[in-house]
């Protein structure tokens, strides 16, 4: 299967089940009164978070996706079926974004996201049925089910990113890390893909994935070479490993990544240190690389040495940093409060000539009216007045006959 970590396409939920206009006519009850009932609500666009999908190629190609909508009321007060909802499976670490920005962040498997709501379904007229109004003749229609483009971005989840130029040997040295087998060549950009390897040793108190990133070159932070396909993977990473190749400029090697981080706005994250193919270099230049780095660990992927002393190093690095995470975390868990806005208020304005009223409840209200139905188009009259919304184009300065407009509904004011 080929690695996508970028897919972009239309997700439309289900349209909701117009309501019924019914009445009872069984045999022996003249007076069964309406009984309408309500139509289904339409199905919705979930996304979840799956470990068997490691790339969005299943997406690549799809331009849309819906769910079904629900169907209408039918008499003697059956509700019409509900939508059925259509499930996505995606990797998890996938990023789901809008035109407007991020929406969901996928992190952990079995996590569930509505990406589109299906659309609400609407009442038959068995449910407007009161002491003065005993044999209403009118239904709600369904509303429709959100629309909207996504784009969905995968990065690769690693505790350790392995971070270096092309060819500096981290293929390699995540085979000897791990029992990953990824692709080795003595080339350039041999690995194209982010590629995972698990480190499960005895001693350890949990294993650790690590991560052989796609090499970096200079100007990758502006879209050069693999540009931000690399960057968005070694943002997941909690730890970076940068590897230098001993044997070809590893000073200025450091510098060029280290430029990059922090144009990408990386560089605040933890990070070791790793000089490969020091199997290379005679001992007055391994001393040299000691001196110029003296932090870093000298490693050689081909030979194995320092090999040991570099994954003992990662292992202890991470879990040090779950000990900060469980301490930062349980201080927010004592602090965290969550505010929900609670106005879902309306508001008139004076627009084009005529009047526009806006807020939430009072346009979905107008898109459930039948407007072909008089007696709807009433109980939507009594609505406004019953809201102060009359009051409030009064005061506007509406008169009979002016333009108003609700949603995507018309009409004149009287």
């Amino acid at each position: 299967m080929q690695f996508i970590d970028e897919a972009r396409f239309v997700v439309r939920a289900g349209r909701g089940g117009d309501g019924s206009v019914s009445f009872n006519r069984e045999k022996y009850k003249p007076r069964g009164g309406p009984d309408g009932g309500r139509g289904g609500d339409g199905g919705s666009v979930i996304l979840r978070a799956t470990e068997d999908l490691s790339t969005l190629e299943p997406y690549a190609f799809r331009k849309l996706v819906k769910a079904d909508r629900g169907r209408h009321g039918s008499g003697n007060n059956r509700s019409g079926e509900r939508g059925s909802d259509v499930t996505l499976e995606i990797p998890v670490g996938t990023l789901v974004h809008d035109g407007e920005g991020l929406l969901a962040d996928l992190a952990e498997a079995g996590e569930e996201f509505v990406v589109a709501r299906g659309g609400e379904g609407g009442k038959g007229n068995g449910s407007f049925a009161t002491a003065t109004r005993q044999t209403p003749g009118f239904r709600e229609k369904g509303l429709p089910g959100e629309e909207r483009e996504i784009r969905l971005e995968l990065r690769v989840l690693s505790d350790v990113g392995l971070v270096g130029l092309p060819n500096a040997g981290k293929s390699s040295l995540l085979a000897r890390l791990s029992a990953a087998r990824p692709r080795v060549g003595d080339y350039p950009f041999t690995t194209l893909t982010p590629q995972l390897g698990v480190v499960d040793e005895k001693g350890y108190r949990s294993p650790f994935v690590v991560a052989d990133i796609p090499g970096l070159i200079s100007g990758a932070s502006e879209g050069r070479g693999l540009g931000n396909q690399f960057l968005r993977h070694v943002a997941r990473a909690r730890l970076l490993a940068l590897i230098l190749d001993a044997s070809e400029d590893p000073e200025g090697a450091e510098g060029t990544l280290r430029a990059e981080l922090h144009a990408a706005r990386l560089s605040d994250k933890p990070s070791v240190v790793a000089v490969n193919k020091i199997d290379l270099l005679d001992d007055e230049l391994r001393d040299y690389l000691r001196d110029t780095f003296p932090e870093a660990v000298q490693v050689s992927a081909a030979t194995g040495e320092g090999v040991e002393a570099f994954r003992d190093l990662l292992e202890e690095r991470l879990r040090g940093m779950d000990q900060r995470e469980a301490v930062v975390a349980d201080a927010s868990e004592r602090t965290h409060r969550t505010f929900r806005p609670a106005w879902r208020g309306m508001l008139v304005e004076a627009e084009n000539g005529g009047y526009v009223v806006r807020g939430e409840e009072i346009e979905r209200t107008a898109m459930k009216t039948d407007w072909d139905s008089p007696e709807a188009v009433e109980n939507f009259q009594r609505h406004l007045e019953k809201k102060g919304i009359v009051a409030a184009l009064r005061r506007a300065g509406a008169e009979t006959g002016d333009e108003v407009r609700i949603g995507e509904s018309a009409f004149d004011f009287r």
